[in-house]
């Protein structure tokens, strides 16, 4: 048995249920797909590039069929919830299909496609796992997410992620906080809390945003290594969670929030109650009450409409907020969407043109954010280690998207903390070495004190 998991984190986590809940009826999980007998591909349906991705994958295991081990294939995931019917016509390859809400069912697909049955489950969207639920952690083992909510729902008329994942669901705090608490017991240096819009969590349970309790939960374990928090709404950031941030031990001084855009008119388009001026500010209240808040975004290019002028405002956006990390999207008709029908849908040529000048207008604000830092000291968290020193992330960068810090002569083991001086500067990367006889403590008295003199 093998997965290969496509998409985002919160799809490596319903990867990682799905393997727990196989390996609990008994099948034997190995890494490689070549010795697999069955494999799973979860897939990704976010954006035409990520289907485009999801076929290839599944053409390619469907390949280990004809000469590998391979007995069965299933396609899991967002891409079988928004389009099963087409995929059983054009992938005769794939023995069966899986959606997001019947993750909890794969045991009885593997089954029935193994029987030589082609099963189809698509249950609506509601499946939400737990604290109790099995799961498989991959590499490496100091890093975890843990999903808080599932499902969305803002009115975001490009997105089809309500469609694929249904209506915003949270887990229960103290189911979180369980399934934290073990994590760090294994061994977890960086947990990270994911979710389609982290800042909605709670509202569904408690008629208003629980995020902020939920940090404040996790925080009073004493977790020793880092919790981060991914993907806020710039609207829901408000000020009791960013004093929770600044005023805690464990949670990093990162915002992972994307904005879409800065004109008025598209952000209206697209749904998105913040504007510019609320964003703008949003980035001087971070900056104020905790100086050294890493800010990163998403923008999305060549959205129906988008005039020369719009995307004009969108650079000048960036040059004022002079954020920390910034990534862009070209726009991409989502079927049912409403976005998908709008008037005036831009060339993909033009959009992607958009997309290399926003890149590039960044580039030089990311080398100057990143060359501010030279010559102070800064925590890593050791990834790898080699004859020419060790790699590493900061607060600074999530896995994956962000940076890494290269640290000469630095002998620290993966998985564990340095203290880093930084000596040179690169638009996305770092480079230093090590500060010797260094001991990982609580950060909290700084923060709050930063936090005082801020106010």
């Amino acid at each position: 048995m093998a997965v290969v998991s496509l998409g985002c984190a919160k799809n490596l986590v319903d990867s990682e249920v799905m393997l727990g809940l196989l390996e609990g009826e008994g099948c034997r999980l190995v890494v490689e797909a070549s010795e697999a007998e069955v494999i799973i591909v979860n897939t990704c349906a976010f954006i035409a590039e990520a289907k485009a991705e999801a076929i290839e994958a599944l053409l390619e295991a469907a390949e280990l069929k004809q000469r590998g081990k391979c007995r069965a294939l299933l396609c899991c995931g967002c891409l079988p919830q928004r389009h099963a019917a087409e995929l059983l016509g054009e992938l005769p390859e794939v023995d069966g299909f899986v959606g997001t809400g019947s993750v909890d069912k794969i045991g009885l697909a593997v089954q029935a496609a193994l029987r030589g049955e082609r099963p189809v489950l698509l249950d609506p969207p509601s499946f939400l796992y737990s604290h109790d639920t099995p799961r498989v952690r991959g590499e490496p083992r100091w890093l975890a997410y843990v999903k808080i909510a599932e499902g969305c729902d803002n009115p975001c008329s490009f997105c089809a992620i309500p469609a694929a994942r249904g209506p915003f669901r949270s887990r229960p705090v103290d189911s979180i906080r369980r399934e934290f608490e073990r994590l760090a017991e294994e061994g977890a240096q960086e947990i990270i809390l994911v979710a389609q819009d982290t800042t909605y969590y709670g509202v569904d349970l408690a008629g208003r945003p629980l995020l902020a309790d939920l940090l404040r939960e996790l925080d009073a374990t004493g977790f020793g290594g880092w919790i981060r928090v991914l993907y806020m709404h710039p609207y829901r950031v408000d000020e009791t969670l960013i004093e929770v941030v600044a005023s805690s031990s464990a949670v990093v001084n990162y915002f992972d929030i994307p904005m879409q855009h800065a004109s008025a008119r598209l952000l209206a388009a697209m749904g998105r109650p913040e504007r510019a001026p609320a964003n703008l500010e949003l980035i001087r209240r971070l900056r104020q009450w905790i100086p050294g808040a890493a800010i990163r975004t998403a923008f999305l290019v060549g959205f129906p409409g988008e005039t020369e002028g719009d995307f004009a405002e969108l650079l000048r956006f960036v040059e004022e907020a002079q954020i920390d990390r910034l990534t862009g999207f070209v726009f991409s008709a989502e079927e049912g969407t409403p976005a998908a029908t709008m008037p005036e849908q831009a060339p993909r040529e033009l959009a992607e043109e958009r997309l290399a000048e926003l890149m590039a207008a960044q580039e030089p604000i990311s080398l100057r954010r990143n060359g501010a830092l030279i010559g102070t000291e800064l925590e890593a968290l050791v990834e790898a280690v080699g004859p020419a020193g060790a790699v590493g992330r900061t607060y600074r960068d999530a896995p994956e998207v962000d940076g890494e810090i290269h640290l000469a002569d630095c002998a620290a083991r993966p998985g564990s903390f340095a203290q880093a001086v930084v000596e040179t500067a690169e638009v996305h990367d770092l480079r230093g070495r090590c500060v010797q006889g260094w001991r990982k403590e609580p950060r909290a008295e700084a923060a709050l004190s930063a936090r005082r003199k801020a106010s």
